[in-house]
This record gives structure tokens, sequence and C-alpha cells, in this order.
């Protein structure tokens, strides 16, 4: 997470797009990267822009200010892009339909 408004620019670390995933209970983190893009990418999301269905595994789904929207149907191991080109990506919310 990046605070939007600040003193100074902020961007994600290294310019590339990833979710961390904890088994741990926050002892230790793992970049999920799989189908993200890692080259120049200045995506935020915001606190509310990330979701998942509830579904076993779990889909997850995130959008950022780029108007980006992506899913991951595997608890985040890897990644797809659903959506370009919206207005910035305030919030997010999915479910499963059956």
């Amino acid at each position: 997470m990046f605070p939007i408004n600040a003193d100074s620019d902020r961007v994600p670390a290294d310019r590339r797009c990833r979710v961390f995933r904890t088994s741990d209970a926050g002892r230790s983190w793992e970049p999920l990267t799989a189908g993200l893009p890692q080259e120049d990418h200045y995506g935020t999301v915001l606190r509310d822009a990330m979701w998942h269905d509830g579904a076993d595994p779990s889909g997850l789904y995130f959008g950022n200010r780029n108007g980006e929207v992506y899913a991951s149907a595997d608890d985040g191991d890897s990644w797809r892009q659903l959506a370009s080109h919206l207005p910035d990506v305030l919030c997010v919310r999915a479910a499963v339909l059956a």
C-alpha cells in the first residue's frame, strides 16, 4: 500500500506489480508475480480495490488507478488481466454465482 497524499511520490518497489501472501501469520511474505506486469509498472491499488470471492481455491481480484483489473483463480499463484483502459478502479467486489 502506498499513501496517495504524501509529500513525495510513491511508487511500487522496483516498479513491479506484486501481491504478497503469508502462510505463517505474517512472519514471512511471498511475492506473487506470475502474469502481473514486471517492468515500469506504476499502478497504485487503493485499499478497497482488492477482494476475494470466497471460493476454494479463492478467486482474488484487484484493480488499480491505471484502470486495470487483474484476477487469480488459484489463490494468487497466477494472474491474468481482465480489463484495461478503465477510469481509476476505486473498489472491487466479487461473488461466486451458482
